[in-house]
């Protein structure tokens, strides 16, 4: 091991590293050759072997340069992000970037339940039904936290916009109590219904992959606002761990459904044990944030 280390920086470390950070045009010539030769791949009927087999040790090379360029660029799009006063003020304000990701989510939450809703009054589906409930309950808690938060700051007095701030938190988890109904509605139409979400073609990967982006985010923000210093927005990151709890159980059936090959009987049982587990979360969640509640404001009163 010692002598491979020594070669290794004696005659391989430098063309490696040279081989590999390529100047930018470079680079793109070489990401645009990837992407001729692997569509010569896969949508060509017949394809050459040969000019297969190079498509995909080109591709392999890309993909290794392009992770070595992409912290780089991350520090290009960063420092040109804090440069602008805009982006640069959103990005340095975590409470302005919570309540913004609050607004938006309300707005995408009204946008889902009064779609889903009009949808299963035209098909007559309980299942769209449901749906539109779930996201009607989020609209309901969302928009709560909102008039919540605003109010307040309406508070001058520390102590007093505390106690309001918890209040604002012990409502959002009475408020996942209901939401828990919603979603074991949902949970039964998926088991005894053989229900399921559904994803055209390829999206499939694009949904799971944000699913995943948003069960980290959430937990990420939910440790970050553990020590309750901000209730309502600690509120908030509560209820998007519920959601992205939702956003994995979709995944999965959606899953099942696109490559169960017809197993129905599996798919019952899968999407009975996740939904089991999450509305297990959501109400230990509901308990957690009401209780947690309640002893912040009788130690404060003590």
């Amino acid at each position: 091991m010692k002598k491979f280390c020594e070669f290794w920086q004696k005659y391989l470390k430098t063309p490696v590293l040279k081989a590999l950070h390529l100047h930018g045009l470079l680079t793109l010539f070489l990401v645009i050759a990837t992407v001729l030769l692997l569509f010569y791949a896969f949508a060509v009927p017949g394809a050459n072997p040969v000019v297969c087999y190079v498509g995909y040790a080109v591709s392999a090379y890309t993909l290794v340069v392009v992770c070595m360029k992409l912290p780089g660029i991350g520090k290009s799009v960063k420092k040109g992000l804090y440069s602008n006063n805009y982006s640069g003020r959103f990005l340095s304000d975590a409470e302005l970037r919570s309540k913004v990701s609050l607004y938006v989510s309300c707005g995408i939450s009204v946008f889902y339940a009064v779609f889903k809703f009009c949808a299963g009054m035209y098909y007559r589906s309980v299942w769209l039904g449901a749906m539109a409930g779930y996201y009607m309950i989020l609209c309901l808690m969302r928009f709560a936290l909102i008039r919540r938060y605003r109010y307040n700051l309406k508070y001058e007095d520390k102590r007093e916009q505390r106690i309001f701030g918890l209040k604002s938190y012990r409502f959002c988890g009475i408020l996942m109590f209901l939401l828990n109904v919603a979603v074991s509605g949902l949970v039964i139409q998926l088991i005894w219904k053989n229900e399921s979400y559904e994803y055209p073609g390829f999206l499939i990967y694009a949904f799971a992959a944000y699913a995943f982006y948003c069960i980290g985010i959430a937990v990420r923000n939910m440790v970050k606002h553990r020590k309750l210093e901000q209730p309502v927005m600690a509120a908030a990151k509560m209820l998007s761990f519920a959601c992205a709890l939702m956003a994995i159980l979709a995944t999965q059936t959606a899953m099942l459904t696109q490559f169960g090959n017809g197993q129905e009987q599996f798919a019952r049982v899968m999407n009975a044990i996740t939904g089991s587990v999450v509305c297990l979360l959501i109400f230990g969640l509901a308990v957690r944030m009401v209780r947690r509640a309640n002893k912040e404001m009788k130690r404060m009163e003590q």
